[in-house]
């Protein structure tokens, strides 16, 4: 069933075949959220209850302290809808071409999930998150990722700027004249070290938080063209430029839990090579990564091209997670 967000930003659903890698990621963060699930509802130790309730009194209200150091390990999903960009290809054909306005679709609900896993540690007023974020970002070419069919198909046209295999690209193409795929969905990978602010808490239980981060762009690329052969289709994961986020959220804590709901804007600078290569079946993103490392440091240009975009979203991320170490409480 499709979904048309009306913001002059698309949300259709895609189907894709996650590799190893994604699946890994995927089930880690689905094994975190079920045993937080798991361990909200166990009972607790006879010893964690105040020693007065075994009286009948009632027990004092807690707060956390604001000394010392905590951990929070977390899991999460999101919905990202992407801002529209333009695409910039140069390849050995001649081309240098840009494409104005492309549109991008999410597929949240497909596997693997969208959404990521993270770990935070610091102190009550301020934390420090490294954070890792798989979305997905397919262009619209009448196809769902990895060439899914569709009921509803949808073939964008765009503007264009440059040339085109040695002559002046048309004023307007259809993407289908250009690219036979043009997506990152075995991931659009995000790594973010981001430093959090907690705010002053609304009860001894919910706390609001904001965010700013930085990090590293990791996508799997993935390029074809119509009528080319294998050789020139790109199908790799690679380190692919900066990346950024904010966020502002709440937190909801029951003993060694942690809830949170959480808005997230996202923004990546996309710069990645077309190189022909496909993903290393059995290392996926390390082999990928460890082959770019090398064409770099041997100065190897792209054998095919370069592709360039920015890739921005919003979301809302949900989430849980649990207190692999927490500041003492007192009473």
């Amino acid at each position: 069933m499709h979904a048309t967000l009306r913001f002059g930003l698309d949300l259709r659903p895609r189907v894709r075949v996650g590799v190893v890698a994604d699946k890994l990621c995927a089930i880690a963060a689905a094994a975190i959220l079920c045993a937080m699930a798991v361990t909200a509802v166990l009972p607790q130790a006879p010893g964690d209850a105040d020693e007065s309730a075994a009286d009948g009194a009632p027990v004092p209200s807690e707060r956390v302290s604001t000394d010392g150091r905590e951990t929070l390990v977390a899991g999460y999903v999101a919905q990202p809808v992407y801002h529209r960009s333009d695409v910039r290809m140069t390849r050995s054909d001649d081309t240098d071409i840009t494409l104005k306005a492309l549109g991008w679709d999410g597929d949240a609900l497909r596997f693997p999930i969208d959404g990521g896993v993270r770990m935070v540690t610091g102190s009550q007023s301020f934390a420090f998150m490294v954070d890792f974020l798989h979305n997905k970002a397919v262009s619209r070419l009448g196809k769902g990722a990895h060439g899914r069919k569709l009921a509803n198909p949808v073939i964008e046209d765009a503007d264009t700027t440059g040339t085109l295999k040695g002559v002046p690209a048309p004023a307007r193409v259809k993407l289908t004249d250009v690219f036979e795929r043009l997506e990152f969905t075995h991931g659009h990978n995000v790594l973010l070290f981001t430093p959090i602010l907690r705010l002053a808490g609304i009860s001894p239980r919910i706390r609001p938080y904001i965010g700013i981060g930085a990090g590293f762009a990791l996508p799997h690329v993935e390029a074809w063209f119509p009528g080319g052969s294998k050789e020139v289709r790109t199908s790799e994961y690679q380190y692919a430029g900066p990346a950024a986020q904010a966020l502002a959220g709440f937190e909801i804590r029951t003993g060694k839990m942690s809830y949170f709901i959480e808005y997230k804007f996202t923004f990546a600078w996309i710069s990645a090579a077309l190189t022909g290569d496909q993903s290393w079946r059995n290392f996926d993103m390390p082999g990928d990564l460890i082959r770019q490392l090398r064409r770099w440091w041997r100065g190897e240009e792209p054998k095919i091209g370069r592709i360039s975009t920015t890739l921005a979203a919003h979301q809302i991320a949900v989430g849980a997670g649990y207190w692999l170490q927490s500041a003492q409480t007192a009473r």
